[in-house]
Parts: C-alpha cells; structure tokens; sequence
C-alpha cells in the first residue's frame, strides 16, 4: 500500500517469500491439480477438512503477491509458486464454491461464509459467474450464522455485491446495527436476541472492524495494492437501499490526503488528491 520497496526489500520480502515457500511445501500434488489436505479453515471445527476455501484462496493471494514482490525488487520468484497459484483445487457445487471437500449444509458451521470471506475482504479473483453463485448460495444461509460474531459485519458488503440493495440494508442491520446496544451505543459481540446466554461482551473491535472495512473498502470495491492509487477502484458502486453515497474526506494514501467517493450507480470509487 505504501509504496516502500525499501520496506519490502528489508522488512516485508523474508516473510512473504518465506510463507510462499511454506505454502508449496505443503500442498499436494494430485491429478486435479495442488491441493491443501487436512486444514481448518476458519469456522473452528472439530475436525480438519480437504480444501477449505478460504485457505486455499489465501494461498493463492499470498503466492500472486510474492511473484509480484519479485518482480518489483528484481528477483526470480520461484516458478513453482506460479504453478500452484494458477491449478490449486477450490470445492464447488453447482458453480459456488463452497467450504471443503464433501461440504454440507447439515454440518457443524455449515453456514460459516467462508467463502465469501474470500471474495471480500481477501479479494480472491474469480469468474463472475462463480462469484454470482457464491454469493447467492451463501446469502440464502445467513439465517444459520447471522448474529454471530466477526463475519456478520460484512452481509452487508456482499448483497450488495449480489446487486440486491434491500437485502444489503436488511443485512447491515441484522449484521451490524443489532449488536449495538445503550446505553454507550457499545458494539457487543454476540447479537443478543441470537444469542440469549452469551455475557454482553463489547465493545467487540472485530465487529466494529469489519463495519468500518466494509464502508471504507467494501461497498467502495476499493483494493489498496502498489502501483498508481486510481487503479485501486475495481468495481461498480452497489449501495444500501436508500443510500445515495459514501464520502470520507481524509484518507491519508503514502503521505498525501485523498477524498473518497462512492456513488451509487458509478462505474467505480474515486480517490481525488487534496490539498494538504
């Protein structure tokens, strides 16, 4: 995001070449490409699972961004982190991608969004078509997992990225505006109504967190990357029903004051320079 290859160099390049290399020492090759066996994923189940999405898809991320590291300091990236990136095995069913390998809905967690973790905040690029699907299969399950901590936050973000503003704004409220409660307005950990007997523990920075990433980036399709700051805007502005834009009129972007702008209906975000 910074722009800093001094920090890159000296700083950032042994941990993010050192877990490229992890990663292709752990994955497996098999006649449908690397995968990744016995992980957790993110959802904390009792047993590990072939191919958790959200893994893999990390995965991927990490080594596209090695290679890309190598390329701006000079160095050869191993050949082997672009092979795995470009052939690592994701589970689907009917176009989405879902969770692990033999997923089912029945199961413990099962609708833990893992995958749509992957489209935001990770970024993970996918045909539209996949991602239309993951969406749509994901979003019908919010009922089992909304109101839960951390990831109900971002529902909002992404029916909007399904196109469907009213379920947007609906899901912002179930996902956000009912785990703040009086009398400090605290944000709390589990939605009360959801979870009776869980302590009203807040304020809960994870959940505020995830509120405040999907305003500034999300609904923005805003990804901070290296290269010039006006190709950061990678999507079409879907809002909340009823919302006509999101402006913030600082964001400090390597030493230089931008406003953002979001609108409704436009192509993308804007990030317009200010002046000091």
């Amino acid at each position: 995001m910074t722009g800093d290859l001094k920090f890159l160099r000296e700083k950032a390049w042994p941990i993010i070449s050192g877990v490229a290399n992890w990663i292709a020492s752990r994955v497996t090759k098999t006649d449908r490409g690397y995968e990744i066996k016995a992980a957790m994923g993110i959802a904390e189940r009792e047993t590990e699972t072939d191919n958790t999405a959200f893994t893999n898809m990390s995965a991927v991320v990490v080594l596209q961004d090695a290679i890309g590291a190598a390329e701006r300091l000079g160095y050869v990236a191993d050949p082997l982190w672009a092979e795995i990136a470009s052939s690592i095995v994701l589970p689907t069913r009917d176009r989405a991608i879902t969770s692990h390998e033999g997923f089912r809905v029945t199961e413990e967690k099962g609708a833990t969004p893992d995958p749509l973790m992957g489209i935001f905040p990770l970024g993970f690029s996918m045909e539209p078509t996949t991602e239309a699907a993951t969406l749509e299969f994901y979003l019908d399950l919010r009922s089992g997992y909304i109101g839960s901590p951390m990831l109900s936050a971002l529902f909002g973000v992404w029916a909007a990225y399904a196109g469907d503003r009213i379920l947007s704004a609906e899901l912002l409220e179930e996902g956000y505006g009912q785990f703040c409660v009086g009398r400090f307005m605290q944000t709390l950990e589990y939605r009360p109504d959801v979870f009776p007997d869980q302590p009203r523990a807040g304020p809960f920075f994870a959940n505020l967190g995830g509120f405040l990433l999907g305003l500034l980036t999300g609904f923005s399709g805003l990804k901070p990357q290296p290269g010039d700051v006006k190709d950061w805007a990678r999507r079409a502005i879907v809002l909340p029903e009823g919302w006509t834009s999101i402006e913030v009129d600082r964001v400090w972007v390597r030493g230089r004051p931008y406003k953002l702008v979001a609108r409704h209906g436009a192509d993308s975000a804007e990030l317009l320079p200010q002046p000091n």
